[in-house]
C-alpha cells in the first residue's frame, strides 16, 4: 500500500502544466507630452503561454468625456496602426493568431486635452483559447501631462469663453458643441483686480500661484458669484473649471490673453 501511494505522487509531481495560452499587455507612452500635444502610445501583447492563441484582438479604451447622452474620446485621435478601428472611444484591434513566445503591438496617435479629471487608457487583450491566468490581460495607463507657464501682462485684456453642465471636465467638450460656447471680456489689472466690460455691478480678484497656474473669483454686488481655477494650455491661454455656489452646475472656461 505504501509503495502505492508513492507512486501515485511521483506521477502527480511528474504531470505537466496543460498546455495553454497567456497572454500579457504592456503599454508604452512618450515622456514630457504636454497638453494638446500630440504623441505616439503603444500596446504590446505577448503570448507567454505553451501553446497558440488563436483569435487575439486588443481593446484601448481612451479617456471619455462627460458629455451626455453622447460620450466622446477626450482627445483628438490620429493616425493609427491599419488592424485598429474606432468603436465609441475604444481603438478595436485584430491581432489574429499569436503562437508561442510571440508578441504583436499597434500604435495610435492621440492629443489629450487639459483635464480637471486623470486620462486614463486602459489596454485589454483577448484571445479564444484557454488561458493558464488573466491576471495580466489588462493594463491601466494614466497620461501625466504638462501645462504650460503663461505670463500676464500689466493691464491684460482676456476673452473669456465658456460652456455650462454638469460633471464637464475640459474646456474641449466645449469645443464639440460650438453653439453652447458664451464669451465675455475682461481686463486682469496690476494688483489683482478684475475689471468688466459691459457688466456694472461685477468685480473680481486673480492671482497665479504658479506660472503655469490662474485662479480668479467674480463678485456680484460683492458677494461670491464664480471661482475659477485653471493651467496654462499654450503661451497665451488658461484652460480650467469654473464652479458657483450652491450649484451643482460647473463652467469650462479658456482663458486667453
Amino acid at each position: 500500500m505504501f509503495r502505492f501511494v508513492l507512486a501515485v505522487l511521483a506521477m502527480t509531481v511528474a504531470t505537466p502544466a496543460f498546455a495553454a495560452a497567456n497572454l500579457k499587455v504592456a503599454f508604452s507612452a512618450p515622456a514630457g507630452l504636454r497638453v494638446y500635444q500630440n504623441g505616439t502610445y503603444t500596446a504590446t501583447v505577448s503570448n507567454n503561454g505553451n501553446k497558440a492563441a488563436s483569435a487575439v484582438s486588443v481593446q484601448i479604451q481612451l479617456p471619455k468625456t462627460a458629455t451626455s447622452p453622447q460620450v466622446y474620446v477626450l482627445g483628438t485621435l490620429g493616425a493609427k496602426s491599419n488592424n485598429c478601428t474606432l468603436v465609441g472611444t475604444k481603438l478595436s484591434c485584430t491581432i489574429g493568431t499569436l503562437a508561442k513566445g510571440a508578441s504583436s503591438s499597434v500604435f495610435f496617435n492621440l492629443a489629450i486635452p487639459y483635464a480637471t479629471v486623470p486620462a486614463v487608457l486602459t489596454t485589454t487583450a483577448s484571445t479564444t483559447s484557454v488561458e493558464n491566468t488573466l491576471t495580466d490581460n489588462s493594463i491601466a495607463h494614466t497620461a501625466s501631462l504638462a501645462t504650460v507657464p503663461v505670463t500676464i501682462a500689466a493691464n491684460d485684456a482676456a476673452v473669456n469663453d465658456h460652456c455650462t453642465g454638469q460633471g464637464l471636465t475640459s474646456f474641449f467638450e466645449c469645443t464639440l458643441f460650438p453653439s453652447s460656447i458664451s464669451s465675455h471680456d475682461t481686463t486682469f489689472n496690476t494688483g489683482g483686480t478684475i475689471s468688466f466690460v459691459n457688466a456694472p455691478g461685477y468685480t473680481g480678484t486673480w492671482s497665479q500661484p504658479s506660472p503655469d497656474r490662474l485662479v480668479f473669483q467674480y463678485f456680484d454686488n460683492g458677494a461670491l458669484a464664480a471661482s475659477f481655477d485653471g493651467r496654462g494650455v499654450n503661451a497665451n491661454c488658461f484652460e480650467g473649471k469654473t464652479t458657483f455656489p450652491g450649484s451643482a452646475y460647473v463652467s469650462m472656461y479658456e482663458v486667453c490673453f
